[in-house]
């Protein structure tokens, strides 16, 4: 088990560019190098981790380590792959929960001015992904509107299930998508021994959690941030930048921190190396005001995630195969990118730009990352040195 932690750990450090990225880092390393899985059962695992809700990439990881040592593989292939950006964005938020100097200011007003560039970017790229049809195009304009008129985590949760009940009633005749794998491979004849137990207490965990945290949400409103984390974590489908919409939409969160330090946090973990939903350990620090905080709020967004997944890993080759079940998350996705949309418009354009100056600047970020594709760590010391410019010169 420390063997798994550290090989997780040492990818934790140098996995930059997002979940796509440490898709490629896990094959290089766990396929092509230490030859732990074939790259049929790796797509398996790929597909599995975007149909189910949670962080995919790091879902992928757990699933690696839970072939090799079981849950406690699992255990520490998390540990190892989010302690180094966990802690990075723990100690960057206990740095602003001081009286933050003018040049901290500045720096987070340029991380700020990059998350504009960085949902844009994700909305372009996730449209062209779900919206290949005619119908799916309407489909996603209306989801659009939709998402505008709803303001409460709890509307825009509804809003993602109208939007999978029409994908159960349009889109079950299409051909099924990339993601979800319908070939023949190995890992359907020859499933390891250890995806055939069944963890049946943990789904006792997870109901329990869905009981508990609400109840606790209501009798301590001061610890209602709780029950809204792992209610993301057990709800939010699309990746690490769905995560901005769902938790922007949380009033014990979102609402108690100002606009600007919010999207500076998402910044900050499209920058760091590993999973984006420590974006939670950031948010954790700030409202609850510890970094034990942080860790409490790391621990609740993961942990749905990887509780879905061991309780689905065994019924898996039977979910894959439900075209209606397929049919229904197609909508999701559709509904998901809807609501990245109406974030991005208004949340990310309308708390981060003030001015003309503001707008040069995420235009001249747009052409760093997006026409020039220069890396993500050069946009991030760009828009470091922009903000502090900005303002330090007014």
């Amino acid at each position: 088990m420390a063997a798994i932690f550290w090989i997780f750990l040492r990818l934790g450090c140098t996995s930059f560019g997002g979940p796509v990225a440490h898709l490629g880092y896990f094959e290089r390393e766990f396929v092509e190098k230490r030859r732990w899985i074939t790259a049929g059962e790796y797509a398996e695992l790929i597909a599995l981790c975007h149909f189910l809700p949670g962080p995919a990439s790091s879902q992928v990881g757990m699933a690696l380590g839970y072939r090799q040592q079981g849950i406690l593989g699992s255990l520490a292939a998390f540990a190892g792959f989010t302690l180094p950006s966990a802690l990075i964005m723990m100690l960057c938020a206990s740095l602003l929960l001081t009286e933050p100097s003018e040049w901290l200011l500045g720096l987070f007003h340029g991380l700020k001015l990059l998350a504009v560039v960085v949902v844009t970017d994700a909305v372009v790229n996730m449209s062209k992904s779900v919206a290949s049809t005619r119908f799916r195009r309407v489909f996603l304009l209306g989801s659009f509107i939709l998402m505008l008129l709803l303001s409460s985590a709890l509307s825009q949760l509804a809003g993602l299930c109208i939007a999978g009940f029409i994908g159960y009633l349009f889109l079950a005749s299409e051909p099924v998508r990339a993601w979800s794998i319908r070939h023949s491979s190995s890992v359907s004849q020859e499933q390891p021994s250890v995806f055939k137990s069944r963890h049946v207490w943990l789904l006792y965990v997870l109901l329990t959690g869905i009981v508990i945290f609400p109840l606790i949400s209501y009798g301590l409103p001061q610890l209602a941030w709780m029950e809204s984390f792992f209610r993301v974590g057990a709800t939010v489908m699309g990746g690490g930048h769905v995560v901005l919409p769902m938790l922007s939409a949380e009033s014990s969160i979102a609402g108690v921190i100002e606009p600007s330090i919010f999207l500076a946090g998402y910044s900050l973990a499209q920058a760091v190396p590993g999973p984006m939903f420590t974006f939670a350990s950031y948010l954790g620090v700030m409202v609850g005001g510890s970094i034990w905080a942080g860790v409490v709020a790391t621990l609740l967004i993961f942990m749905p995630g990887w509780i879905i997944l061991l309780l689905v890993l065994p019924v898996w080759q039977k979910v894959r195969s439900s075209v209606i079940l397929n049919a229904a998350v197609a909508g999701i996705q559709v509904g998901v990118v809807g609501l990245l949309m109406a974030t991005l418009y208004k949340f990310v354009w309308a708390g981060a730009i003030s001015g003309f100056v503001d707008m040069a600047i995420v235009l001249t970020l747009w052409f760093i990352i997006v026409v020039f594709k220069w890396p993500i760590w050069i946009g991030v010391i760009a828009a470091a040195l922009f903000g502090l410019a900005a303002v330090l010169c007014v």
